[in-house]
């Protein structure tokens, strides 16, 4: 057991009262177990239990959870589902070998993954492979250190700005330490980079304007085709990262420009679709691998697992040319060879380390996935639009706030015919900001940050809320502005699928959860002499 849960200490508080069928030294190893295997974002503080996020490692069922584009409190059905399954790990592992059941338990994560995605379902078809991850971020540094040097050509990426996409994603896209310390806990120096002499870079573009609304897609991808020409011109090979969906429900950059940009640039771009909100349909992920494109997925977000669990996925073209690629040395302490695909080079450089925490936490994420793609999609899409409809009609006429400006999730160029409308169309992440309403004016960004961490406090019989973190994404003047966002998850579509009743009470949480924002940003307004007038 020891193996498996590692050291770092957890306050005795989270442990009292979390459901389970093992004593409370086993349950603690399990907490553990579930932060191991990461970066710094994963330690929990040793009073609050929480980590860097809010979050801990035990069920919160009491939270009024709508902040899954951020991070998601495992449910308690899910931990119900792996402290069993923990329970028979430590069981198997006093007479087997850990490095050998891990190999095989991740493997069938593997297996589970690309099965509950339809995929490699068809015998004498090209196989899709997958790469495991400890997070989103990493899988921006694997791809980069994969592109890396192919060709001995040096290697620039494009991405979205953070603020769309993640604070450690330009760094790590860049082939850089993107924190400093890594799932070996080994420390690494921060920003520098894995293998020097790789000399890869980072470009980002931003999609919104200075004022928070969204820009022309033709100007976005005249930038774009500017700077892969650039690129293509210092000897360079380029790689598109296409968010779907960002932090505020972007599809950026929009795939028509995508498509034209391949059409036009060829072998010399590469494409992954940054998934990482796994706010898409299987049939839209299929879809992106059909062209070619790489996909990044985690668990985290919209299955609303236990943080720290990635995924990326590689079209058979894609796989013919990594599974020859050798990694840096010093990737090997971001993951071990039982992560990476059979057959593929990189298993050579790794080490057979086990990482359970990781297991775990794609295990609390596929039980998820799989009650949710148990679901028929016509009451996936009826959840969704009537939520949709509700919480946007709130946004729009409360003078307590004011939505973000957004777009349709527009794929239907993905498809050569005309495509049934699935799920993913319709939006799961509704951005806004918090209105002064007696100035007629927003609150900045520091308001907004305090607004969302009173909101996350359980006290005075208010059950904490948990709303999506603020995102940096305006400046009124030279106020700088965030929005908010509310958001549904896999596991409140499966609640709210069971009934019209149990749709209405998740419709009910989401206005009380309105309500209280509305409430405590009141109180966090400031005077009118700093409030400046929103566009």
């Amino acid at each position: 057991m020891q193996q498996i849960a590692g050291d770092r200490a957890l306050d005795n508080k989270i442990i009292a009262g979390v459901p389970s069928q093992q004593s409370s030294k086993e349950r603690e190893a399990l907490l553990k177990c579930l932060i191991s295997g990461g970066d710094e974002r994963l330690d929990c503080d040793a009073v609050s239990g929480l980590n860097m996020y809010g979050y801990g490692p035990a069920p919160r069922p009491n939270d009024l959870a709508f902040g899954s584009s951020t991070a998601s409190t495992i449910s308690a059905d899910a931990f119900a589902e792996i402290d069993t399954y923990f329970a028979g790990l430590v069981g198997e592992m006093e007479t087997g070998s850990p490095a050998a059941i891990y190999e095989r338990e991740i493997g069938r994560v593997r297996s589970d993954l690309l099965r509950l995605l339809d995929l490699n379902q068809a015998a004498g078809q090209p196989q899709v492979d997958a790469i495991v991850a400890t997070s989103g971020t990493d899988i921006h540094l694997f791809a980069a250190s994969l592109l890396a040097r192919e060709d001995d050509c040096a290697l620039m990426t494009i991405t979205l700005m953070g603020n769309e996409t993640g604070s450690g994603v330009m760094t790590a896209s860049a082939g850089r330490h993107f924190m400093g310390r890594v799932s070996s806990d080994r420390a690494v120096a921060k920003g520098e980079e894995l293998r020097p002499g790789d000399a890869t870079r980072n470009a980002t573009i931003a999609v919104r304007n200075k004022d928070g609304s969204l820009r022309v897609d033709r100007e976005v991808e005249d930038e774009l085709r500017g700077l892969i020409e650039l690129g293509r011109a210092a000897r360079l090979r380029c790689l598109l990262v296409v968010t779907d969906v960002s932090k505020t429900s972007l599809l950026a950059p929009g795939l028509e420009s995508v498509l034209r940009l391949k059409a036009r640039f060829g072998n010399a771009l590469d494409i992954m679709i940054d998934g990482c909100q796994f706010r898409l349909s299987a049939a839209t992920i299929r879809a992106y691998l059909a062209h070619g494109f790489m996909v990044a997925l985690t668990g985290s977000k919209f299955l609303a697992g236990p943080i720290f669990s990635g995924a990326l996925l590689c079209p058979p073209q894609i796989s013919e040319r990594f599974k020859h690629r050798c990694l840096p040395a010093a990737l090997a302490d971001y993951c071990g060879k039982a992560e990476w695909p059979e057959g593929w080079a990189a298993r050579e450089a790794l080490p057979e380390r086990a990482n359970f925490g990781l297991l775990l936490r794609w295990k609390a994420a596929l039980f998820e996935l799989q009650s949710f793609v148990a679901v028929p999609e016509v009451q996936v899409t009826a959840v969704l639009s009537t939520f949709a409809e509700a919480v946007t009609a709130r946004l729009a006429n409360d003078p307590a706030f004011a939505l973000l400006d957004s777009r349709p999730l527009d794929r239907r160029c993905l498809w050569t015919v005309p495509s049934v409308r699935h799920w993913d169309e319709i939006p799961s992440i509704f951005s806004f900001y918090l209105r002064d309403a007696g100035n007629a004016g927003v609150l900045n960004a520091a308001e907004t940050a305090a607004v969302y961490k009173e909101l996350a406090i359980e006290e005075d019989g208010f059950a904490a809320v948990r709303l999506g973190q603020p995102v940096r994404c305006a400046d009124f003047g030279e106020m700088p502005v965030s929005a908010l966002r509310i958001c549904l998850s896999a596991p409140l579509i499966v609640r709210a699928a069971k009934s019209a009743e149990a749709l209405a009470s998740v419709i009910d949480q989401a206005m009380l959860v309105l309500d209280r924002t509305a409430e405590i940003a009141a109180r966090h307004a400031s005077m009118p002499a700093v409030r400046l007038a929103s566009a």
